[in-house]
Order: C-alpha cells, then structure tokens, then sequence
C-alpha cells in the first residue's frame, strides 16, 4: 500500500491514493510481505544481546554460510502442478463472495499481542456503532478515530471529489460548537492534532489530545458524525481548499499514474471516478447547472454516513467502564438510516463493490506513460478479488513472499545481473471493499526499458515456477513462524496511530474477537486457497504500466508516439495489446534455471530471552563506556520495555566526505553501491526483522543495525567486513549512477515548497552543493575513483557509536571492539573532528532571495519565511519560542489557509540548527511571492499580536501546559528512545536531558516573556530582527481559451452528427474558460456520443488537442510589492561570503566516562 501522502504539520486533511499504479521512483522495495499497519508492528532498528567473543567469531563464520550455501529449491518442471485454466478467470471468482462484517454474538474477547497490557473492550451500540475502548493510566496522550465506511466511490456521479469535500467540510463546526476553528483552537490549547483521509471505500477522521482533556474533545469529535453545520460561509472557501490540494498534485506522478490507471478501468466502474475533486466538479459545474454544492452535499451525507458503516477506536487514561460510557453518552445518536438495505453492495451496510474494476477488455496489453520526472518503471497488475475474509491462509501475503523476494535466485537477482532493474516491490493493494490489484513492480534502467518485454517475461516464468510444485507449505510455516514472533513481541506505537488503526481493522469481515490479531497472525495452510490465487496471476488477465519519457524504439517505430491523453491530469500515454507471441512466451517459455525458490531462511530467530533487573525508575539518559581518540561509546541498557531487541548506531566521522562536489558525489556513490551490494545477503535476516543500513550524512557514514538479538551481532559483524572489502561492480556501478543522476535532475521538479526549503537550508549552512554542481561531478567519476575514495575514507575515522537495548555493558564494549576491529582506521587528529555550524543573517536586516521555479507547468509558487532568534542553548529563549510557536500555530493556520485561501500547504514551526534557532512560516500559493509575502506580515503583525495580547491567564496556561505535557511525552517502544539519545548525538550538543531542562525552563516563562520574544525578533516594528525569505516563483502563464480556433473543431463535430447544447456552450465562455477547460468538455461530449465508433472519437480528439490559447494577463495580486526596507539578494554566493558562522556545536556539559549501573 502506498503512503497516504499527508502533508506537513498544520495541513488538516489528505485524500489518499492509496495505490500507485506502474514504478515512479528507485524507492525502497517494499521488504515485508506481512501488510500490517506500522502503529502497532514496529520493525526496529536493534542490535542482539551480549555475545562472548568467541561466540562472535564462530556465528560469524556461520553466517558466512548462511550467505554463500543457501539451498534452494530445484528448478520447475515442464509440467506445472497448479494448471492454469483453459481461458483466463475473468467472470468469477474461485473464492467465495466478499461477506458482511459478522456479528458478535456474545461478550467478545480481543486476542490482543502478549505484550499488550492495556485493557481493551469492544462493544455495539444501539445503532449497530461498533467500538473498541483502550484504558491505559500511564498515558501522556489519548486519542480517538472514527473510520467511517464510505470513500469517493460513493461519490455522485454529478459531483465528483463530494466525499472528500465532506471530509474537508465536517471539521468546520457543529450544532453545538459552530465556530470554525473551535475543534483545532481546543485541540492546540491541550497538545493535540488532528487529521484526516480521504480512501475509496472509507474516510478515516483522528485526533490526540491531552488526556485530562479526551472528554472535551470527544464532545466536539462526535458532532461531526451527527450534526455538522457544513457551514454556508465555508463552503466555497473549503472547496478551493479541495481545489489547492488537487493543483499541488497535478505535477506528481503517483496522482497522475494513479488517475490514469482508474481512467483506463472498465468505463462507469467506481474505481475510473476522479476523487480528489477540484473547484471545477464542486462548485462550477453544480453552480452551471442550477445545483446547490452543499445542499447536494448535505443530502449525501445524511444518506450514506451512518452507525453500521462506522467503527470508533478510543484511547484514554480512564477506567474502561468510563471510556465506554462516554462513546454511549455521545455517540449513540448516530442516526442508523440503514434499514431495509443489503448486508453488502454498493448500497449494503458494508458498501462492496466485487465486480473487478479490470475485465476482458481492460487486460491483455501494454499501457505507455509518459512521467513528468525522468522516471522508468515497469508494473504487473493482476485483478484479485477481496480476500481479506481468507484471514488464515492470507493467500496474497504468500505469493507477495515469494514474488517481492530479493535473495539469490529471485526474480529481483537476475533482474538486477541482466542490468534491467535496481529494485522491485510486490503485493496485494486492498484499498476498496470487494475486490483488490495484486502487483509487481520494478523501475528500469535504460536497457531494462529497451528489454521490457524480457523484464516482464522473467516476472511472468517466476510465476510458472511458483506452479511448478504444489504450494510449499514449508515456506508457508516459515511465514506462520515470523508473523508468529512478530505478534509475541509488538512493540508500541502512537496512540492516535494505533486508533487509526483500531479502527480500520474493524472494517475487516473476519470474527471479532480477531480484529488486531487476523492482521498480523497466519494460521493455517489451505493448499486449495493457495492455488486458486497462484491460477490468478494468469498472463492472460494482467495488464502492464510502462514509465517513461521516450517510448522504447521498437514501440515508436512499430506503433508511433504516445497518442492519447487523461482528461484530468493531462498525463499523455499510448496503449499497446499483447502480441501472440509475447503471451506464448509468458504461458509456456523456456525455463530459466537461475530462478530458484528461497530456500530456509536461517535467520529466524530461536533464542528470545530477556534478563529482567530491578528498576525504580527508567534512566534518562545513556552513559559513556569509552571515550579515546579513536572511538566514543554510549551505551544505555533496556530498563523500560523488556524486549530481546536493541540498537546499534554508529557514525564514521571523516573530514573529506562533503568538502567539495566531487567528494560529495564519490560519498554518496560509494555507499549506495554498498548497501545495492548486500541486497541479497540482508534480505532474509530483513524478513526476521533483523536489519542494517549504511548511508551517507553531512560529515559522516551513519550505520544502523537492528532486530531480535539471537542472530544480529554476527549479521552485523558480517556486513562490516563486507563493507571493509567492498569492490564495485561494472554493471551496477552504471546503473546506480544513472539512478543517481535522475534523482538529482528529478529535483527541479519537485514540490515548490520542499525545493524552497532546500534553499532556504543552502543559504545557512557553510558547506552545501547543489545538485547541478553534483551533476557535474558525476560525469567524471569512475569506478576506480569510488574504490580509491572509499578506501581513504575508511582509513581514517572517528567512530562514535550508541548501543541501547537488551545486551550488558561488557556486550557492548565487545560490539565497540568488533567494530573497531573489523574497520581498523587510524585515528583523526583532534581538530578534524568539526562540529557544525551555521551562518547567521545579521540582525537589524530583512533580505528576500527570489528564484524561478524551473518546472514551468508548475502552478504554484512557495514561500519560506524565517526569521533567525538566537542560539539554541540559551534555555529559556529556545522554549519562550517554542511557547511562541505552540500559541501561533492555529491562527497561523486559520489565517493563511483558511480565510485568506493561499494554498492546501500552509505550516509555521519553530526550527532549530547548528549554532541557530528561528521561527519559520512555509506556504505553498497560486498567488504571487510578494501577495504571500504581505500576507505572513500581516499576520504577524496584526492577527498574531491581537491573539496573545487578547489572550487571558487561564488561556496562556492551557498553552504552557500543553507544551510541558509534550516535552512529558514517554517513549513508546526501544526504536523512539534510542532516536532521542542518538539525536542528542548527532547534533554534538550531548543535552541528554533537554526535555527534562526544557520543563523547567517552561515553569518559569511568563506571557510578558512571550511578547517580548514577538516583540523583538518577530514583528515587522522591530528594528533588531534578522528575516529572511525565499521566494520560488511559478513561471506558469494560464492560457485561456482562443475561440477563433474552435472552427475545424465546430465543422468536425457537425459532419460527426454531434450536437451541443447551446446553453452549456454560452454559459462555458461566460466563464472565460482555460484552454484546458474546453478541451476537457470537448472530449466529454466526445465521450458521451454514442452513435460514433472509437476510431471517429479518436479523430475528432486529435482535432481538440488543435484547440489554441493566449497567456492570461496578470494574476491576482502581482501588483504588490513588498516593504521596501527589504533587500533582495542577487548573488547567493556573495551575500553567503558576508555571513558571520555561529558558534559551533559543542557539549554542554562535561564528556566523561561513566559506570553502567544495571
């Protein structure tokens, strides 16, 4: 499942894609075949338990072993053993009919992971509202999610985007509390958050807050799903918001393949429906047509939000009886309004849509994208049915083993050997009720584009040898064994994450008792399950994604250009069916003998002990084991959480990583192409949850091990030598630098407000390259000068390293030692090891540096506006920001975004660097820099100076209790604490406890503390402050449409016997429509003809691409200029060469050794 794509902090709601169809980056593959939400299964990043030396070396060469001598299995037979049928299963399925969600029939019993020692209670109310309570006393936030069973499949087909309208519009006030921004001001006063996503069949609404204040926020929360005002003076405000956040994804690739793949479903399928929506199908169309937006919208709320299709999770420090009393006391008025319908269907009270959105004339055939970015890929789709039901088999987690695997002889290997791909991903998309797409996806090199159809036949003979046996129930028990220890030992994660969770596997069709544990465990082989879904990945019923700029030569010269285009997103894309002799090849080809079967996987771990000790009270900190001036180890030993996990971090210092662009092309060549060189030999050890990872940072190498502690030390040992030894491949060294190169090219293109960000963060820091000056230095590194330059770094180095879990002192100092061992470098001298710095703008000064955005179809434009405080070990000043910020952030937000409409991506934080500290306004606009600009200075002069002088006693506190309470936030799992101790590492202050200073330091800041910092640093009056903005401007001229072109079009339609309504056609020019706009309700009225055969329609839309424009004459808001006691920066470099560094990072205590105490 893809990421669910929300923004930044402060944006309030995402529709999701949740599926992205072909490849559209190298990512990294997707390595767990297990689909279980990371709240609750935590993979971490861990290192094992006290080894003695000589058991280190002898598991080391066992390791070895492990990596050079797996058995495989034998290569398939002619025959397979799991026939495929006659003709493709495309009208029925060989499962059984996605059922209703069952009914408890008595007290239910949730299985819950051992480690789970929190109270749980599901119950039903009245209305058939399903509901999972959680007491947990020592809990530092509560939290509650409401997934309700509706998403834009339900959508009207006359308002597309309606839900994810709703979604938007429901947070705008209640019945009981109307005001707009109630439920964020409560939310902000009590250390809370909420959000919100928009799927296919569900919407998914969460929030945590304080936990004295989960009643409060309950009673706002249940308002929604029973009295929403879908407040008249929002609507069209929020619907540009809709708007903003589709016109931020028109230039993403995921938004435009995932649109293109629904637009290429069966016609009139819910899947081919537009679900973000945008300005145009909320609100000019209906408005057109003589249609209310929100009265429609209302009607549809009040028909498909209802009890039965909602599931509520809560968290809370309250008993269960209180907890449970309070969702009846608020939630029992959810009106039922499902009686009489179906169980299931698209009108059931479980909304199914089982009829596969891919049929007969949807599959067969090769689908050509062309991508914004520079981008190659390759995806395999398969139409599944639903089979979330088959909880204990799991038959699409069994294939996704198999088929995502990265070891020796799969299909990723040989792939990777041909020089095709650089990675691969695989499994089953469930992200609508009724049915599902299984796929398997690579990105390409350029020669694995050339050899597309060779890419997709290795996929394709994996398959057959799959078939080739019966389903290894071996393989199966390996997996059961995994899952197995995986639900043993959960670890924690965030509570609203965790009610999020809750609450979507509600909407799962399997015993209730069962609701957490069916999505982890794997209970028992079914062979007939198991070969009804391998029939399933038939050639015959797939369909392929191609990505790329250039379609591959034989396709141009055979088929011609891309020639067709998607309506919404414009993405242009050619299709091409199969040829007889591509799918004779894919049914029954020549067997490849080097794909092979995984074999055991050895790294499963069978020694799970945890020494328990006495502890009053969990350490805080980490204590220094060794401090020479080769090496630092802190150390920390579990005393919170009891797990046979821990973690290993580790930083090599060099001076000569990122002094110059080539150094920094050769660091970050040089460990890319070590971590592609373990892919294999890390992978089954991954699947055991055991890890590590290798990557370059700044001015270090930074290592990460991780996982259960049985097998870990050796893995780790084993990769170090590896990494001491490593020789480059020819072969990969040209692919990853050819992935490399297109990364760094692909940044021009990126979002405005993340490339606004990477400036701004330029501007400051001593050392940084851009990625043009990268690009350069690419071209002339080889193979050699990577070896050359790896082995001079790794012959001098600092290694300073954390280890923090369940493993003893004397453990850890043998990690030390090993480590120290296996790399062997000499020492740095004292003053090479630098910390960092950064350059400070001066005070008294106002400076705005202002670039075009490259990408010149990009709509919108960004700001980032910072103003520097001071320096962030002055303890009091850092949290009187903090305090600033916490009490700025939602009128910052209802003020930029809501009522002044400047885009979806608005955020304000307070940030931190080296030697430097600030306060950061980050808006993302349609609207030009200077009119953004203008704004965030109104705000910060008028409606934030109105909001804290207005601000009363009471209110303040509940601000500064809200920030201590976060600072009191407890760690949830090992991974979150060690992230704490080794931040505190890398950023050179070593203030292991600064949330424990940070407390303090808040107990004493008063308001008049707080308006002195605004005072001085923040308001445009004062005449001591240091700003700094980057301006990113869109060069994107709208070009609107030129009626003396419509001729041709006018004549073509008329000899085609089309008629337009004349009405429409006057009330779309009243408008003075974009070009794009009319070629859109050209090819709607195309589409809607239906006395015309495919090949007219296709003629008369090559006549509508003819269609001509102008550039639109001036936007709203260009006219504005700034204050003119802004300076404008013309060269970057110059105006960097004036900067004076701050004062470098140093300890702010005393480094000295320490004894553990256990």
């Amino acid at each position: 499942m893809s990421p669910l794509l929300k923004l930044g902090r402060g944006i309030k709601s995402s529709l999701s894609p949740r599926s992205v169809p072909f490849t559209t980056t190298t990512s990294t593959p997707i390595r767990r075949f297990l689909n279980v939400n990371a709240s609750i299964i935590r993979p971490s990043s861990t290192l094992g338990s006290s080894l003695a030396r000589r058991e280190v070396s002898k598991k080391s060469n066992a390791v070895e072993q492990i990596l050079s001598q797996r058995r495989y299995a034998s290569v398939a037979p002619v025959d397979p053993q799991t026939h495929l049928p006659t003709n493709p299963i495309m009208s029925h399925s060989p499962f059984p009919p996605c059922p209703p969600i069952p009914k408890a029939t008595g007290p239910v019993e949730l299985i819950l992971p051992p480690t789970e020692d929190r109270p749980h209670k599901y119950f039903t109310l009245d209305n058939g509202l399903e509901v999972v309570v959680v007491s947990d006393e020592k809990a530092d936030k509560a939290a509650a999610s409401m997934d309700v069973g509706v998403g834009h499949f339900s959508d009207p087909a006359d308002l597309p985007g309606c839900a994810h309208f709703c979604e938007h519009l429901l947070f705008m006030g209640t019945k009981s509390y109307p005001s707009e921004n109630a439920y964020q001001q409560y939310l902000t006063a009590h250390n809370g958050h909420s959000n919100a996503w928009t799927a296919m069949t569900s919407t998914n609404y969460f929030f945590d807050v304080s936990p004295d204040a989960l009643e409060g926020a309950l009673n706002m929360f249940s308002g929604f799903f029973i009295e929403p005002l879908f407040n008249e003076d929002c609507t069209e405000r929020e619907i540009k918001a809709v708007d903003s956040e589709h016109k931020k994804n028109i230039q993403n690739d995921v938004w435009r393949f995932f649109q293109l793949e629904k637009s290429l479903s069966r016609p009139g399928h819910p899947y081919s429906k537009f679900g973000t929506g945008n300005y145009e199908t909320l609100w000019s169309k209906p408005k057109e047509a003589g249609r209310d937006p929100r009265k429609q919208l209302m009607e549809w709320w009040e028909k498909e939000y209802c009890a039965r299709r909602m599931k509520l999770a809560v968290v809370g420090k309250e008993p269960i009886e209180v907890l449970e009393k309070w969702v009846k006391e608020k939630f029992q008025k959810v009106p039922i309004r499902t009686e009489g319908k179906s169980e299931t269907g698209p009108e059931g009270v479980r909304l199914t849509f089982e009829e596969s959105p891919f049929g007969e004339e949807q599959v067969g055939g090769f689908t050509f994208a062309k991508p914004v970015r520079d981008m190659r890929g390759l995806e395999i789709i398969f139409p599944f049915p639903d089979l979330d039901h088959l909880y204990k088999s799991r038959p699409t987690h069994f294939l996704a083993h198999f088929l995502g695997h990265e070891g020796r002889g799969s299909i990723l290997s040989y792939l990777k050997k041909q020089g095709w791909v650089n990675s691969l991903s695989a499994g089953n998309h469930h992200d609508a009720a009724g049915f599902s797409l299984f796929k398997i996806s690579v990105d390409l090199t350029p020669e694995g584009l050339a050899h597309h159809k060779d890419v997709a036949l290795v996929i394709f003979k994996y398959i057959s040898l799959l078939r080739s046996k019966p389903p290894s129930e071996e393989a199966f028990n390996e997996i059961k064994a995994i899952a197995d220890i995986s639900f043993k030992f959960a670890e924690r994660g965030k509570t609203s994450s965790y009610c999020a969770s809750l609450s979507g596997f509600m909407q799962s069709p399997v015993p209730r008792e069962k609701i957490v544990s069916a999505k982890w465990l794997v209970e028992e082989y079914k062979q007939d399950e198991l070969e009804a879904a391998l029939q399933l990945l038939d050639p015959r019923r797939s369909t392929i994604g191609i990505t790329c700029k250039e379609l591959p030569k034989d396709v141009l010269e055979s088929k011609g250009d891309f020639d067709q285009k998607e309506a919404i997103y414009g993405t242009e894309y050619k299709r091409v069916k199969y040829d007889e002799e591509f799918l004779k090849e894919a049914m029954s080809g020549k067997v490849l003998s080097e794909l092979q079967l995984p074999g055991p996987n050895l790294f499963i771990p069978e020694k799970l002990d945890v020494e328990k000790f006495d502890v009053k009270e969990p350490a805080n900190r980490p204590v220094l084991l060794k401090d020479t001036p080769s090496s630092r180890l802190w150390y920390k030993r579990d005393d919170r959480f009891w797990q046979p996990r821990a973690n290993l971090d580790i930083l090599l210092h060099s001076p000569i990583l990122q002094t110059t662009p080539r150094n920094a092309v050769l660091s970050r060549l040089f460990c890319d192409l070590f971590s592609d060189s373990i892919t294999e030999d890390v992978y089954d050890a991954d699947l055991a949850e055991l890890s590590f990872s290798l990557w370059n940072e700044h001015r270090w190498i930074g290592i990460s091990a991780g996982g259960f502690s049985d097998k870990l030390a050796v893995l780790t040992e084993t990769m170090l030598k590896k990494f001491k030894e490593f020789k480059v491949d020819e072969g990969r060294f040209r692919e990853i630098v050819e992935a490399t190169r297109m990364e760094w090219k692909n940044f021009a293109l990126a979002d405005p407000y993340g490339i606004a960000l990477f400036w701004d963060a330029y501007v400051t820091r001593e050392t940084a390259w851009t990625q043009e000056e990268r690009l350069k230095e690419l071209e002339f590194v080889t193979l050699s000068d990577v070896e050359a330059f790896g082995k001079e770094v790794l012959s001098r180095l600092f290694i300073e390293t954390l280890v923090h879990g369940n493993t003893s002192p004397e453990g850890a100092k043998e990690m030390q030692e090993m480590v120290e061992q296996v790399l062997s470098p000499r020492p740095l001298s004292a003053s090479e090891i630098k910390s960092p710095r950064s350059l400070l703008t001066p005070p008294s000064s106002e400076h705005i540096w202002s670039l075009d955005l490259p990408n010149k179809a990009e709509v919108n434009s960004a700001v980032v506006y910072h103003l520097h405080v001071g320096e962030p070990t002055d303890v009091k000043l850092r949290n009187t920001l903090s305090l600033f910020s916490q009490i700025a952030s939602e009128p910052a937000f209802d003020y930029l975004r809501t009522k002044q409409q400047l885009g979806y991506i608005v955020f304000s934080h307070a940030s931190s660097s080296a030697g430097s500290m600030g306060y950061s306004i980050i808006v993302q606009s349609e609207k030009p820099t200077e009119l953004v600009e203008n704004k965030i200075e109104y705000l910060l002069d008028t409606f934030l100076k109105e909001t804290i002088d207005k601000m009363t006693d009471e209110e303040f506190e509940k601000h500064r209790m809200s920030l201590i309470q976060k600072k009191e936030e407890k760690p949830k799992n090992l991974s979150e604490e060690s992230k704490r101790f080794w931040g505190r590492v890398k950023d050179r202050y070593y203030e292991f406890n600064k949330r424990e200073n940070d407390v303090e330091a808040l107990k004493t800041i008063t308001k008049s503390d707080v308006l002195s910092l605004y005072e001085q640093y923040i308001t445009t009056k004062s005449s001591q402050r240091s700003k700094l903005s980057v301006h990113l401007k869109s060069q994107y001229k709208g070009i609107k449409f030129d009626p003396s072109s419509a001729g041709p079009l006018v004549e073509n339609f008329m000899k085609a016997g089309i008629t337009v309504d004349q009405s429409s056609i006057a009330t779309l020019l009243a408008t003075n429509p974009s070009l794009d706009t009319v070629k859109q309700f050209a090819v709607g009225v195309i589409d809607s003809a239906t006395n015309l055969d495919e090949e007219t329609k296709k003629g008369l839309k090559s006549v509508v691409e003819n269609l001509k424009g102008s550039e639109e004459k001036g936007v709203e808001g260009q006219e504005e200029g700034v204050r003119e006691s802004n300076v404008y920066i013309g060269d970057i470099l110059e105006f960097k060469a004036g900067l004076i560094p701050s004062k470098a990072a140093t300890p702010v205590e005393p480094i000295k050794l320490s004894a553990a105490k256990l």
